[in-house]
C-alpha cells in the first residue's frame, strides 16, 4: 500500500528544524504528544475515516493542537471526540530525538 502521508525522517527534519529556527516562532510549542488510547477511541468512532488537527491556543495562550476525526467526506466529526490536553514541549519533552 502506498501511503502519500509517509515522509522520510530527513524530510521530517528539515519542516521540524525550519520551524524551531524560525524568527517568528521562539518561545512557541515545539510538539504536542497525545496518548495512544485517546487518538484509537477518536479513529474507532463511527464514521470516522480520517483524523484533522487544527493549531489552536490553550486557556494560557500556548499553542497547542485540537484533533478531531473525519468523515469519508471530509467533515470534521464534531459531535464524536475531539481531542486536546496535549502534553505541550517544552515542559513535557523528548529526551532525544532528532526532530529537535
Amino acid at each position: 500500500m502506498n501511503n502519500q502521508h509517509v515522509i522520510t525522517l530527513a524530510e521530517a527534519q528539515e519542516m521540524t528544524h525550519a520551524y524551531q529556527n524560525a524568527t517568528q516562532f521562539q518561545g512557541l510549542t515545539i510538539s504536542c504528544k497525545i496518548d495512544k488510547q485517546s487518538y484509537q477511541q477518536l479513529m474507532d468512532q463511527e464514521g470516522c475515516d480520517g483524523v484533522r488537527t487544527y493549531f489552536a491556543l490553550n486557556d494560557i495562550g500556548k499553542l497547542t493542537i485540537v484533533v478531531v476525526g473525519v468523515d469519508a467526506n471530509g467533515n470534521d466529526l464534531t459531535n464524536g471526540v475531539i481531542l486536546d490536553k496535549s502534553d505541550l514541549c517544552p515542559h513535557i519533552c523528548p529526551i532525544s530525538s532528532p526532530l529537535m
